[in-house]
């Protein structure tokens, strides 16, 4: 193990406060693919914070799986890294946050809890639309002060809801609540409030797993309880991604505005 952190990441660590210490190498979000990869470079840990979803095959539940049959502790938060590690908890990658806490509880559900669209890395995968979990975060900060009720927020939550994950920002939930009997009632005061407190539950996962990341001893290898089984689609697959990426991981442009987890 080379003691490196690889870390997949993109809008959820937008203007994120974080200093990285040098054997951190963050990488934009990953795809199908991208984690086994990683795991070639053979390094101390993989966080998964960020990845594609829309048009672009994701991260495959079986990549984590070779990793941490490999010794390589997997973590994740906030989106997608949330999303997978809900999903594989029990075999040893470390789901960290509100947000995964969510999806292992069952409590969140719909992957549109996380999607969002966000604009290129010239940009800095800055967001383009609002994720449910904000909408939900910010939401029960205005009821702990008092800045709305407990039953307009529930109207509001089902507007929020509602919308395309695509199109869905403060400016469209607010516009749909003076459009909707039992939610027109919001006042200027209260809709100006919700656009300038939102709760970033995203970014304060993300935070979170890179403050764990810091303050953890991974040089330990992890030890997986569990047997990986190397079937022949899946050295299929892992020969195509070797093929088509040379065995790298170099910093790559994914494109114009995607959408991810």
């Amino acid at each position: 193990m080379s003691g490196d952190t690889i870390v997949f990441a993109g809008p959820s660590v937008a203007g994120m406060e974080f200093e990285p210490p040098a054997h951190f190498r963050f990488l934009p979000p990953c795809k199908q693919g991208d984690v086994y990869l990683a795991s070639l470079q053979k390094p101390a840990v993989i966080a998964i914070i960020d990845g594609f979803f829309d048009g672009v095959p994701s991260v495959w539940h079986k990549e984590i799986l070779w990793a941490l049959s490999q010794g390589i502790h997997v973590l994740g938060a906030s989106s997608m890294g949330a999303l997978r590690a809900a999903e594989t908890h029990s075999f040893g990658m470390k789901g960290v946050g509100i947000v995964f806490d969510g999806f292992r509880t069952g409590d969140l559900e719909d992957d549109d809890e996380v999607a969002l669209l966000h604009g290129p890395p010239e940009m800095d995968f800055m967001p383009l639309s609002v994720a449910m979990v904000n909408v939900r975060a910010t939401l029960a900060a205005a009821l702990e002060h008092d800045a709305i009720s407990p039953a307009l927020a529930e109207r509001i939550l089902t507007i929020a809801k509602s919308q395309f994950y695509r199109k869905r920002t403060w400016a469209s939930i607010i516009s749909e609540c003076k459009r909707t009997p039992g939610a027109n009632d919001l006042t200027e005061d209260q809709a100006s409030w919700l656009s300038k407190n939102e709760v970033d539950q995203k970014q304060q996962d993300a935070l979170a797993l890179c403050n764990i990341l810091l303050s953890s001893d991974f040089s330990t290898p992890f030890e997986a309880t569990f047997e990986f089984e190397e079937t022949e689609f899946w050295h299929r697959h892992t020969r195509i991604w070797t093929k088509a990426m040379g065995q790298s991981l170099p910093d790559r442009d994914p494109g114009d505005v995607r959408l991810f987890t």
